[in-house]
């Protein structure tokens, strides 16, 4: 009797063990193997010095020496001009190419990866040149298409007191408005903020006297935003400013 019990209970822990490998094949089966891309290039650059761009491509956790095709994609905000730049391997799973950048703004790059039958194309912005000189190259474009109706109006100069900032922690959004050099008061005030093609959130702010409001925003990730400050006064009077920070 006992000799039986025993193979009896031999037979059900062989059979609940071969349960649960096959289980965990039928795990590991249903999880491919992802072909993930990442963007190796600073967040700032200097002009006219080569930049090398690159990329670290992985499939299933393992370097890809033989990737069927990397370019990287480059444009600058604001222009519909856009160049392909093939890229070379490198070894170890890595991808660059090098481009110098003679034009001060922000720029998009896009990694443009395929590799086993799988395609992906992460995006990164950098700015060129440092960022007053960034902002001022890319809103001049925006802030030309408001200048009939600034003029209209007359002028409200918009001044952001501050372009860094540290990621994950609250931050204050001030700005300094003022026409014909006298504060501009009673005004309302929205900040849209965006990085790159992510969402736009809209933050109010709040007045705090002598032409000067205040709003809190905390932004998420370290790298180049976009800040346009929306103003509307009596009159139908409505102006933007756009401004590029760098959050560290």
């Amino acid at each position: 009797m006992r000799r039986q019990v025993g193979f009896a209970f031999a037979v059900v822990l062989l059979g609940m063990m071969i349960m649960a490998a096959c289980t965990n094949h039928n795990k590991q089966a249903e999880t491919p193997a992802v072909l993930d891309v990442k963007i190796d290039a600073p967040d700032h650059i200097d002009l006219n010095k080569p930049t090398k761009l690159a990329c670290v491509v992985t499939y299933g956790g393992e370097k890809v020496d033989d990737a069927n095709e990397v370019k990287f994609e480059v444009w600058k905000h604001g222009s519909d001009e856009r160049e392909m730049l093939e890229a070379k391997h490198d070894g170890d799973g890595r991808y660059s190419v090098e481009k110098t950048f003679t034009q001060a703004g922000t720029y998009s790059v896009v990694a443009h990866v395929t590799a086993r039958d799988m395609h992906n194309m992460p995006k990164k912005d950098i700015v060129a040149g440092n960022p007053e000189q960034a902002a001022t190259a890319d809103g001049a474009r925006e802030n030309s298409q408001g200048s009939a109706e600034e003029n209209h109006h007359g002028a409200v100069a918009i001044s952001l007191s501050s372009r860094s900032f540290e990621a994950g922690k609250p931050a204050a959004l001030t700005v300094h408005l003022t026409k014909d050099g006298k504060p501009f008061t009673n005004a309302t005030v929205r900040f849209e903020i965006w990085q790159a093609d992510n969402k736009h959130e809209f933050v109010d702010a709040d007045e705090k006297g002598n032409g000067e409001y205040e709003a809190m925003a905390t932004f998420a990730n370290k790298g180049t935003y976009s800040v346009k400050v929306h103003v509307e006064g009596s009159g139908g009077l409505h102006e933007h400013q756009v401004e590029h920070v760098t959050v560290h």
